[in-house]
């Protein structure tokens, strides 16, 4: 089957860009604001807070990803979102009478920013655009988190994989006149973002192959079908 990657790719729920949060600051004003905020590189791996936690510190992503997952009480890991930068992360601090209730971990290498609570909640209170791009956002995060579960309860496995797919290859290169790529993911952290297991990932990525709607070389999941993989990802025959 010839390659067919022409059609753009549609818009899933599993990764998140959040709006620069200060985007909507003057140049002096936000200058000022960065200046409270600690950015560093942390590796892949990094864990930043887990359930019931207590934290005072929020968190701006620069560059990289982070996933943001549960564990059930046997192990089992469900990532909730991926974050890509711009985005914030730790939210839930900004309360002090609440505990995270997820964790969080880098993906990939990244340059994540920390700002402690009192000092954000100065920021919202004295620029008023910054509190109302936080409250659009935490609304989008909301909205995509339900979205999410609506996938899990009424998708197939892979229909789910199709949407994961097409969305994640949203956010990495590809040459010009070649097909979006996924950068390679294991079957686990795959079966981690559909809510499934390994084994019927494995499974699905094998069907995909024969079907020819991806290429799985080793540093990367070439979409060589995307009006197939778009039909799949939304319930058509």
């Amino acid at each position: 089957m010839a390659e067919q990657h022409t059609q753009p790719i549609a818009l899933a729920v599993y990764t998140f860009a959040d709006d620069d949060l200060f985007a909507d600051l003057a140049p002096d004003q936000r200058a000022r604001v960065e200046e409270q905020i600690s950015f560093a590189s942390y590796p892949s791996g990094t864990i930043f807070y887990a359930p019931e936690e207590e934290g005072d510190r929020l968190y701006l992503l620069r560059r990289g990803r982070v996933r943001i997952y549960k564990l059930s009480p046997e192990g089992r890991a469900l990532t909730l979102l991926i974050l890509e930068p711009e985005s914030i992360f730790g939210e839930m601090a900004l309360n002090a009478d609440s505990a995270h209730d997820s964790f969080a971990e880098t993906m990939s290498d990244a340059t994540i920013g920390v700002i402690r609570r009192d000092e954000m909640r100065r920021i919202l209170n004295r620029h008023p655009v910054v509190a109302l791009r936080f409250m659009t956002i935490i609304s989008q995060r909301l909205r995509a988190l339900e979205r999410r579960l609506a996938d899990i309860a009424f998708k197939s496995v892979p229909q789910r994989l199709a949407t994961v797919l097409l969305n994640l290859a949203q956010h990495d290169s590809a040459a010009p006149d070649g097909p979006p790529l996924v950068t390679r993911y294991t079957h686990q952290q795959l079966a981690e973002m559909i809510g499934s297991y390994r084994e019927t990932v494995t499974k699905a990525i094998g069907e995909f192959r024969e079907a020819s709607l991806i290429r799985v070389e080793e540093d990367a999941i070439y979409l060589t079908n995307l009006p197939r993989l778009n039909d799949l990802m939304s319930g058509k025959s």
